[in-house]
């Protein structure tokens, strides 16, 4: 019979490092085969090819290399007797990688020891097993203490007393690395570490029927694709003194709480066996099992919780008394415990022990006698052996009269006179008792009444808390009280109405001084008496009014008392203060009003609410005036200018005080700064400034101060031009020349200025000389004015100069130039301003009056960034801004010459100011157009 050729062929690296050749046999045949396998090999190193027969179904190749070629086929024959060979199986070609681990996984427990072993194989070269490092993780190099060479080219690491693997993310094994010393390689083994000692715990309840046995997987979840299965050994009597795992064992099935805990149901049960179980964790990679634990059902029994709990409170002993029946099962001798609390949402319990296996009831005092209780019992084997049973349901106990009342009421009397009839009704007042006084409850009130003429006599007042007597001998003696189920009270206070009592006076002085609202100090003096003082009673109620009266009782050594009621500040209130002797009650001290004359309590008072509210306003204020301060400061300082960006700040240091102190001092020569009447942006194209003089033969150095601005469509500004700019001076005769030369043809508006002078006539002819050749040259043929852009009437004789004025924004800023020439050219010029041509050119004049003689002074103008020399002592007096289309005048005074000398100094020295020396106060008008 010729059978089929072998079937399943497939080949894989041991864990021993050899190659395992496998393969299943054909179809069922009724004898034994045999098997010829025929394989070659191809690597590198060397080439081999072999042909072996077996009666197995596999065949293991050694000497694997990495980075080698395997082709394997199979055929089979009948074993004994004649038979044919079958055909040949299929071929089947295996590679190995170019690093070989063996075993490429391991799963094993915490505390085991674990090797690895590997073959590496780099650029078609196998690396000598000394030279083989290994990594945990890439990050962790292993110490070569754990280095084995095996041969020449098989390295072997060993891993002791290992630690659980940490999950890191979707990683749960520790990849273990082969390398070379320079590199490694990417592929790795894999290492898992389980924690196998799982807990397990078994109950065994009350009836003694059923076993329940409960364990966490949480320790191996982390292990995917595995299967945990709880498997038990039953000996025939109680447990090895060391369990361990039996080969032959019983599967347990176990389900899957809620809780996250798996729980396996042992019933029946001979409470005297052994159990021996463990969890076994069956994995593609191999089998683990838990540590074995060995459980007697005797020894883990969790008995009935005790029935028939009571709990009450002794009567006339006052204890709380427990009592329980024990569980019929298990029969040996229990424990119990039992915890009491007062009754309500959250008890606070108190717990005790009782050891005593006979006994079936326990005491114990409590604090208050007529509260609720609740109590409850467990039990446990008394060897300590099993669990502690539930607790047993709640007993509670009841509330009843435990002894007779404590103490009778206080009371205190109200009494009625009536003259007519030489009457006294006395009306008692008590408050009800509590519980703790009455133990637990008062049934009714008895007063009792003691005369010397008839004697002691008792009246039942039933619940009433008030009682009305007529009393009519000398002394009158009462004693209130209080009945319950068990009795009357023993210990009760006595009140002796004597009418020779009431007249003993011995509270000197008695002061009331209201601390707040709710509560009232009251001090009093006291002066020696015989009489046997027992206690006092004070009385307060609203003046002049008929409502209930307040009372209560301090005792004799008190000589200052705190009463705590709600006191109406705007109502006066009547305190009564009464002596209680042995004898009978004395003469009250009485005061219709708080204390007046010493208000220091009151005051006391007061502190504790103003105090805090004045240490909160100041805090607040302080922090708001700070805040307001850093506001100010910002606000102040927002429109400066910075410093560094200034010419005048170049080279200087404000990190020294003193740079600060030179910039704000006062000095000494200075012009009065009075307010800006142009606009707010530059707007000038040349501002020429002269002066006159008094006689010829003094020489005034001139006074310039130029800003030749170019507008935005000119290259080049106005620039006035002089070869005399260093020498030139003012005289009657000479004069200097301006000379202006514009390359733009655009006509700018222009605004100008006179500066008027108050000399005498006789100079107003060179003046005005002086004027017109200065400005006649600063206007070229292709952008001057019309010749009706100016009235004859705009000049007065005192005109000295002129301020040029552009609408144009300024580029170009010109430097010091004296006058060169008169203003003749301008000066000619005839016409009025047209009123069709206002919006197109609008024109200013700027007038400054000299009040007497000036001298040589220095002015630093904002945009020339130069010195000039201006008269020293000059005031403005009279400032006019002219229009002939003005149609109103706005008069306004600004006193710029005061008697006293002032000083206006800038925030930085973009001018630098000399104080007046007139002693004028000249009224100063301005005409504001509102263009």
């Amino acid at each position: 019979m010729l059978p089929d050729p072998p079937l399943g062929l497939c080949m894989k690296i041991t864990d021993t490092g050899n190659l395992k050749i496998s393969w299943s046999s054909p179809t069922l045949v009724p004898f034994q085969l045999q098997y010829q396998v025929k394989y070659s090999e191809n690597s590198t190193k060397n080439m081999r090819k072999a042909d072996e027969i077996v009666s197995a179904t596999s065949l293991l190749v050694d000497s694997v290399l990495p980075g080698s070629s395997y082709e394997v086929q199979v055929r089979s024959k009948r074993l004994d007797g004649p038979g044919i060979w079958s055909d040949w199986s299929t071929p089947l070609t295996f590679t190995t990688q170019d690093v070989i681990y063996f075993p490429p996984k391991i799963l094993t427990t915490v505390g085991s020891n674990v090797s690895f072993h590997c073959i590496y194989k780099n650029e078609n070269k196998i690396i000598s097993s000394k030279k083989i490092v290994w990594w945990m993780n890439l990050a962790e190099k292993i110490p070569q203490s754990q280095y084995d060479v095996v041969g020449d080219h098989v390295s072997k690491v060993t891993f002791p007393n290992l630690n659980a693997t940490k999950p890191r993310g979707k990683f749960t094994y520790d990849a273990v690395y082969c390398c070379n010393e320079h590199e490694c390689h990417h592929r790795y083994a894999e290492l898992y570490v389980i924690d196998v000692n799982i807990n397990i715990s078994c109950e065994t309840d009350g009836y003694l029927t059923k076993m329940t046995c409960r364990w966490s997987p949480s320790a191996i979840q982390s292990l995917v694709g595995s299967t945990l299965q709880l498997r038990y050994q039953r000996s025939s009597l109680y447990c090895s003194d060391v369990p361990s795992i039996h080969p032959i064992s019983e599967p347990k099935d176990c389900h899957l709480q809620r809780d996250g805990f798996y729980e396996c149901l042992f019933q029946p049960i001979f409470l005297l066996s052994g159990y021996t179980m463990w969890i076994r964790i069956n994995h593609s990679l191999g089998s683990l099992d838990s540590p074995p634990t060995c459980v007697i059902p005797d020894s883990v029994v969790k008995p009935l919780p005790p029935s028939s709990v009571k709990a009450e409170i002794t009567v006339k002993i006052g204890l709380l008394k427990i009592s329980w029946e024990k569980p019929v099962f298990p029969e040996n001798n229990l424990q119990f415990q039992i915890r009491y609390g007062l009754s309500g949402k959250k008890v606070q319990w108190k717990v005790f022990e009782v050891y005593d296996a006979k006994l079936k009831s326990a005491s114990f005092p409590v604090p208050d006698l007529c509260a609720v209780y609740a109590v409850q019992v467990r039990c446990k084997r008394l060897d300590g052996l099993g669990y502690w049973s539930n607790w047993s349901t709640p007993a509670y106990t009841i509330v009843t009269d435990i002894k007779v009342p404590i103490r009778g009421p206080e009371f205190w009397r109200i009494i009625n006179e009536d003259n007519t009839k030489k009457e006294r009704n006395v009306t008692l007042l008590w408050k009800p008792l509590m519980k703790n006084d009455s133990l637990c409850s008062v049934r009714r009130y008895v007063v009792k009444h003691h005369t010397s003429r008839n004697g002691t006599w008792s009246e039942d007042v039933g619940n009433h808390t008030k009682f009305t007597f007529l009393w009519t001998e000398q002394a009158h003696s009462v004693t209130v009280l209080a009945v319950n189920s068990i009795g009357a009270s023993s210990a009760n206070f006595n009140l002796t109405f004597s009418w020779p009592m009431s007249k003993v006076n011995i509270v000197q002085s008695l002061s009331a001084y209201p601390l707040n609202s709710s509560c009232v100090i009251l001090s009093w003096m006291l002066s020696p008496s015989d009489y046997n003082l027992m206690y006092f009673i004070l009385e307060w109620k609203i003046l002049h009014e008929d409502n209930e009266i307040k009372w209560l009782r301090i005792p004799s050594s008190v000589k200052k008392y705190y009463v705590h009621d709600h006191f109406i500040p705007i109502e006066k209130y009547q305190f009564s203060l009464y002596p209680i002797f042995m004898e009978g009650v004395g003469k009250p001290k009485i005061i219709d009003s708080f204390t007046q004359d010493d208000e220091k309590h009151q005051h006391d008072a007061g502190l504790y609410v103003i105090v805090p509210i004045i240490i909160s306003s100041s805090i607040l204020l302080l922090g708001t005036l700070l805040i307001s301060h850093q506001r100010m400061k910002k606000l102040f300082w927002e429109d400066v200018p910075n410093p560094k960006n200034c010419s005048w700040a170049q080279g200087l240091n404000f990190q020294k005080p003193e740079t600060f102190e030179h910039l704000f001092i006062k000095h000494t020569e200075s012009v009065t700064f009075g307010p800006l009447l142009l606009e707010p942006e530059t707007i000038s194209e040349d501002i020429s400034v002269d002066t006159s003089w008094k006689n010829k033969d003094e020489m005034v150095p001139p006074t310039t101060v130029s800003l030749l601005l170019m507008t935005r469509d000119l290259e080049k500004g106005s620039i006035c031009i002089s070869d005399q700019c260093n020498s030139a001076h003012f005289s009657e005769v000479e004069s200097t020349e301006i000379t202006c030369e514009e390359e733009s043809r655009r006509q700018p508006s222009v605004k100008y200025a006179t500066l008027l002078s108050n000399s005498k006539s006789g100079e107003t002819e060179e003046e005005q000389r002086l004027v017109n050749s200065a400005v006649s040259k600063c206007f070229s043929s292709n952008n001057s004015l019309p010749k009706d852009s100016f009235s004859n009437n705009s000049w007065e004789i005192e005109t000295q100069a002129f301020f040029i004025l552009s609408d144009q924004h300024p580029n170009i800023i010109s430097p010091h130039l004296p006058f060169s020439g008169g203003l003749d050219e301008l000066l000619k010029l005839e016409g009025n301003f047209p009123e069709e041509n206002h919006d197109e050119r609008s024109v200013y004049y700027l007038g400054v009056t000299s009040i007497k003689k000036r001298e040589s002074d220095v002015l630093l103008t904002d945009e020339s960034r130069v010195l000039s020399p201006f008269p020293s002592h000059c005031l403005f007096t009279d400032i006019r801004i002219l229009q002939d289309s003005c149609s109103h005048l706005v008069e306004n005074n600004f006193n710029l010459g005061t008697s006293d000398q002032k000083t206006f100094v800038s925030y930085i020295p973009q001018f630098q100011t000399c104080s007046t020396r007139t002693q004028k106060i000249v009224e100063n008008k301005m005409c504001d157009l509102t263009v």
